[in-house]
């Protein structure tokens, strides 16, 4: 009976990372998209009034106005990343193919 605990224990824990992963992927390609979209329009705001579109644009993709479609675990994700003092440095990739 311990090993059937104990597997179920890992699975519990392996479902919660995850539905973790999912929510990352989610929110990564949701922030992709709105940057293809949106490009121009970003580059035009300032750090927080980009942050609020964004916000305004995931509360709607996945928040209670959302309907069905709604996530909260995307949606947490995606507040804690646009949290006004969050930074991140973004690796260009090579331009020419090294031989």
């Amino acid at each position: 009976m311990p090993h059937h605990s104990n597997l179920n224990d890992a699975l519990t824990v392996l479902d919660d990372k995850l539905r973790s992963l999912s929510a990352l992927t989610k929110a990564n390609a949701f922030l992709v998209d709105i940057m293809r979209e949106d490009r121009a329009l970003l580059e035009e705001l300032d750090a927080p009034a980009a942050r609020a579109m964004l916000m305004d644009r995931a509360c709607a993709a996945f928040g209670q106005e959302a309907g069905e479609a709604a996530d909260p675990d995307v949606l947490e994700v995606l507040a804690t990343a646009l949290t006004e003092g969050q930074t991140a440095e973004i690796i260009p990739f090579p331009t020419e193919r090294r031989h």
